[in-house]
């Protein structure tokens, strides 16, 4: 043999030998699941993608089923890189996980990609956080008429939080702050979880109204803003003080729950924009809004209010709708007295009920004059006075002796400490038609809901306050007690018995 049929041969031998050696390469069945660990279930329709470690563009797609499943039937030997998109990443501001799988012989290759827990979120966020349950909000703040992130703007926090010592009940306002970063990001840590909080934000002068944040027990929340950083601007007149004005517009629709027009009822943007009243088919326009992340807020005598976050935009009116329910009215429990001793504060409120030196409200009474808040039942009682507040609720005030005061509030026999002074600026004159500006600290209304109550007492003047109530504050006093903490025993009038 020549040595030119030599290399043919040898030649022809190798080929075979590669092309047995590329059949020979194992080839594997990926199967896979997508579990979005925030909440808890799997991720349906997720976009997979499987592609090669050394090069991106060599792979395959696919998306996963109800059940957040997927397969790829066919996976050459060598290192896959394996991720997935979907919206729910973008809306929890999470980066998509990638997933290293090695096909080295034939067979299944099962693969778990995930969103990762909120606990998991928050501690990469803000680290450890020992002691009480806390979460974490993060979310974005953007501008209300280019939709751009703004820097360097402030977003703030806050909630009451209680103390008990020594015979008294003290409130500590507790707020988190923090500042967006240059993608208009921002994280709040420490918040607690199982409530709701007040929370703004705002970039230099400009603000967003105060909305509610709702937290869940879980660890990781979102929630966003947009500031109106143009546009916006304060007035103070006899009808509204200090209400931002601009050009964020709400359009909505109020019905019944059958679905019938509700006519004059209230609606308003909180702290901003005009107060206005539904007509005979139930819609209402408010146009001078100050545009931003604002809370809307509709209401009738006897029915629960509704409250919703809204994003204006200048120029794009949000059109909403807003069925009002009736509020639901808890009966109190028969009070049956067969030869045993009432609780002692239940004795105590009535026999200062009996003095007649203030004036005592039962919990079916309280119910019946309160609206929605626990303060109006108090409206056209003599030597009270609401006044209006900025947030959520009403500030109450009593006559003085050099005009309206705010008085000593106690819950259960609990004296609720406060920051705000005791009498009010000069201009606070009682009886005027000018609406009371907002004090610092939170209203009762905020505290105690209608149904929890079983008795007002007013003590207008200081002179009518009981040894129980005494203090040096010169102003009158406001006692409240719930139905759960007398155990659920009804106040009576004992004059009537």
């Amino acid at each position: 043999m020549n040595r030119r049929a030599w290399r043919l041969i040898v030649a022809i031998a190798c080929v075979a030998t590669a092309i047995s050696s590329v059949h020979a390469q194992p080839v594997a069945r990926l199967r896979g699941v997508v579990f979005d660990s925030v909440a808890r279930g799997p991720l349906a329709n997720a976009s997979v993608r499987v592609f090669r470690s050394d090069s991106a563009a060599i792979g395959v797609s696919t998306r996963t089923d109800s059940i957040g499943a997927f397969s790829v039937p066919e996976l050459r030997a060598g290192t896959w890189l394996v991720s997935f998109l979907h919206p729910r990443l973008d809306s929890l501001r999470v980066e998509p996980s990638v997933a290293r799988v090695d096909v080295v012989e034939e067979g299944d290759v099962d693969v778990t990609l995930a969103i990762p827990s909120a606990a998991t979120l928050a501690r990469a966020l803000c680290g450890a956080t020992p002691g009480d349950s806390t979460a974490v909000v993060v979310g974005e703040v953007r501008d209300a008429q280019s939709l751009r992130p703004v820097a360097g703007a402030r977003v703030r926090a806050s909630w009451p939080e209680w103390v008990f010592a020594k015979r008294q009940m003290a409130r500590e306002l507790v707020a988190r702050g923090a500042r967006t970063d240059s993608t208009g990001q921002f994280v709040l840590c420490k918040m607690p979880q199982g409530t709701t909080v007040t929370a703004l934000a705002h970039a230099e002068s400009d603000s967003t109204g105060l909305v509610e944040i709702v937290i869940p027990n879980a660890e990781y929340v979102v929630a966003d803003f947009i500031v109106d950083r143009r546009g916006a601007f304060a007035t103070s007149d006899s009808a509204s003080p200090a209400w931002r004005r601009g050009t964020g517009a709400v359009r909505g629709r109020v019905t019944t729950v059958d679905g019938a027009p509700f006519p004059t009822a209230v609606a308003r943007v909180l702290g901003s924009g005009t107060l206005v009243r539904t007509d005979s088919g139930g819609v209402f326009r408010i146009s001078d809004a100050a545009a931003g992340t604002q809370t809307v807020e509709v209401r009738a005598v006897g029915y629960d209010p509704i409250r919703r976050r809204v994003e204006l935009v200048p120029g794009e009116p949000v059109v909403a709708t807003f069925t009002l329910e009736k509020s639901r009215v808890t009966l109190d429990t028969v009070r049956v007295i067969a030869g045993r001793k009432l609780p002692p504060d239940v004795e105590a409120i009535e026999r200062r009920w009996r003095r007649g030196l203030g004036i005592i409200l039962d919990g079916a009474t309280v119910r019946e004059r309160a609206s929605n808040y626990i303060t109006s039942a108090l409206f056209s009682i003599p030597g009270v006075q609401l006044g209006t507040r900025d947030g959520f609720g009403n500030a109450v005030y009593l006559r003085g002796a050099g005009g309206a005061c705010i008085p000593t509030i106690f819950l259960d026999g609990y004296r609720l400490q406060t920051s705000a002074p005791q009498r009010g600026p000069a201009l606070f004159q009682f009886g005027a038609t000018r609406p009371m500006e907002e004090p610092s600290y939170l209203s009762l209304d905020e505290l105690v809901s209608p149904q929890d109550v079983a008795a007002m007492e007013v003590y207008v003047r200081p002179a009518q306050r009981p040894a129980e109530f005494t203090g040096i504050e010169d102003c009158g006093v406001l006692v409240v007690w719930t139905r759960q903490y007398l155990g659920n025993v009804p106040v009576f009038d004992p004059r009537r018995r």
